[in-house]
């Protein structure tokens, strides 16, 4: 499992030290990196999950999961040496799914059956198995799968994976029945992801294949402290899948969201009688349809329509709904003005 994600698209509630996977974003209140955890031990035992994160997240993740193994990165080189350092752990395990840890999904029993295929396949066949989502409306911010031939039931070679769209591209291919929203859900043998590395990225394969530590979390991290900074930062899409002639995608069955925005958040959420979402210590006045949330502090709104107002442990945000996806620019200005 991967999380180490930061955080800039909840600013203010998400930071670098608590980034979106430890919010109370899923459904209940829980956290996404908990709820992720729920839907892992649907497919393995505790002691068969690892967690990737980054070096100072470890302690704060290690709180949120009880029993799995947690790693510290010492630094960010993206998903694909991630995902190759993190399945060394265990050698014993040769089958891994690849789970982001900031994802929500309510329907966890289609979300383990989906799994349960992928697995079954991956362990027949020398594939790579990724799970796509059926577009449920135009989206800029996904990449996409195009679907290549059918193999069986919701199972398809994949001919294409394509970056984030321009609009145009993606009203286009969210109607046309053969594009699917690419999800970062993976399966996969240990021993084909590497063949496939190899392809991509040889010299990144031999590091990997190469990777010797000393037992436990701590050996695993002074080795990976050795390593990490020798190799690149890319992500496993690049660095594999799109060179990969062996990928085919599982069309998936339950719902899903990466929530990259406070509106994508806010349309998973109950909602008063004017269509208000309000979490924490939220007063809201003669609004209608905002997102109001208070944490450390009280956040109010009067008289407001279509906004999003945040105020967490010192910090505040307004900005309209409709502008949310551009709210990661804060967290960049902040970073430009902060002493070097």
């Amino acid at each position: 499992m991967l999380a180490g994600g930061r955080g800039e698209r909840f600013w203010p509630w998400s930071t670098p030290s608590r980034p979106k996977q430890l919010l109370p974003l899923a459904s209940g209140g829980r956290t996404l990196l908990a709820a992720t955890i729920e839907r892992a031990r649907r497919l393995a035992r505790p002691e068969r999950i690892v967690i990737v994160t980054a070096a100072d997240l470890v302690d704060e993740v290690r709180r949120e999961c009880k029993g799995v193994t947690v790693l510290g990165e010492p630094i960010a080189r993206n998903t694909a040496p991630a995902i190759a350092a993190g399945m060394v752990y265990l050698p014993g395990v040769t089958t891994w799914a690849v789970l982001a840890a900031d994802h929500l999904i309510d329907d966890t029993d289609a979300f383990a059956r989906d799994l349960d295929r992928a697995f079954a396949i991956a362990e027949r066949d020398p594939v790579l198995v990724t799970i796509g989502i059926p577009p449920r409306g135009v989206e800029t911010n996904f990449g996409y799968i195009q679907r290549g031939a059918r193999l069986a039931d919701r199972v398809y070679r994949v001919a294409r994976f394509k970056e984030k769209p321009e609009r145009a591209l993606a009203e286009a291919w969210s109607a046309d029945g053969e594009h699917l929203w690419n999800a970062s859900l993976f399966v996969w043998r240990r021993s084909v992801f590497m063949d496939a590395l190899e392809v991509g990225r040889p010299e990144m394969a031999r590091v990997f294949r190469d990777f010797r530590f000393a037992s436990g979390p701590d050996g695993w991290r002074n080795a990976a402290g050795e390593i990490f900074p020798t190799v690149e930062a890319i992500s496993v899409d690049y660095a594999v899948l799109e060179h990969a002639p062996n990928t085919i995608v599982i069309e998936a069955t339950f719902d899903w969201d990466d929530l990259g925005s406070w509106g994508a958040w806010a349309r998973r959420q109950p909602r008063d009688a004017r269509g208000n979402v309000r979490f924490g210590d939220a007063i809201v006045e003669d609004c209608d349809d905002c997102v109001v949330v208070g944490e450390g502090g009280t956040a109010a709104a009067v008289g407001l329509r279509d906004m999003v107002v945040v105020h967490s442990h010192g910090a505040t945000l307004a900005c309209r709904l409709d502008r949310t996806d551009h709210v990661r620019r804060v967290s960049a200005a902040l970073r430009d003005r902060s002493p070097s």
